[in-house]
């Protein structure tokens, strides 16, 4: 009879441990999706990727094959940065921004700018949202630079509005100009209590957004 309990409880020890260890290598999938919603922007998430993720977490997350690093153009081209492409080429593409290039251990901010992106907020603003639907959300008025170079629709400030409190940020770009106003062309500062700009307001769409996981 000792023989027999003291088996059993072998068995069980062997048992516990299996299904700890199995606890240890969950599934990578499985721990990916209880991330939430892929695709969600918020103030701490751009989708499944967090301020804490990593080049290497990143692999884990999405697999090697859609994780590139390249070496790109950086403000006005006077100088290269290295970054790191996610879905590369794909309309789900995003781009990392590291605070050292170097290691990519630390995330500085993610941009995205590929038309008909999925991304979006929990207002639902997303790339093609309309400078009209925006400014109802913020519910004040929204400053921005003139269109047409390097800086162009770079939003200035959303004055106190709703949406200036989010780290959620994001320009603007006017790919149809039915009246051809060349006032909203340019290095001017543009608002949209302007006559010119309030014509264009179904016109100016949301072109890219950023996240800055900076503290």
């Amino acid at each position: 009879m000792r023989i027999l309990v003291f088996i059993l409880s072998i068995l069980f020890v062997f048992a516990c441990n299996s299904k700890k260890e199995k606890v240890e290598k969950k599934d990578p999938v499985v721990e990916v999706r209880s991330r939430g919603d892929s695709i969600l922007l918020t103030d701490s998430s751009w989708g499944w990727v967090r301020a804490t993720d990593n080049i290497d977490s990143l692999k884990k997350i999405f697999g090697d094959s859609l994780v590139k690093d390249e070496r790109i153009c950086g403000a006005e081209c006077m100088d290269s940065v290295d970054v790191t492409f996610v879905y590369p080429n794909s309309v789900k593409e995003f781009v990392v921004y590291w605070n050292d290039s170097a290691y990519h251990k630390s995330i500085a901010f993610i941009r995205s700018y590929t038309a008909n992106s999925p991304y979006h907020t929990v207002e639902g603003i997303k790339l093609g949202t309309t400078l009209k639907e925006v400014l109802q959300l913020n519910g004040k008025p929204i400053t921005f630079s003139g269109f047409g170079w390097d800086y162009g629709g770079g939003v200035g400030s959303l004055n106190g509005g709703k949406l200036e409190r989010s780290n959620i940020k994001f320009n603007l770009d006017l790919p149809d100009n039915p009246g051809g106003d060349e006032s909203v062309y340019g290095d001017t500062e543009l608002n949209t209590d302007m006559p010119s700009v309030k014509k264009l307001l179904d016109k100016i769409l949301v072109s890219e957004f950023f996240l800055s996981f900076a503290k």
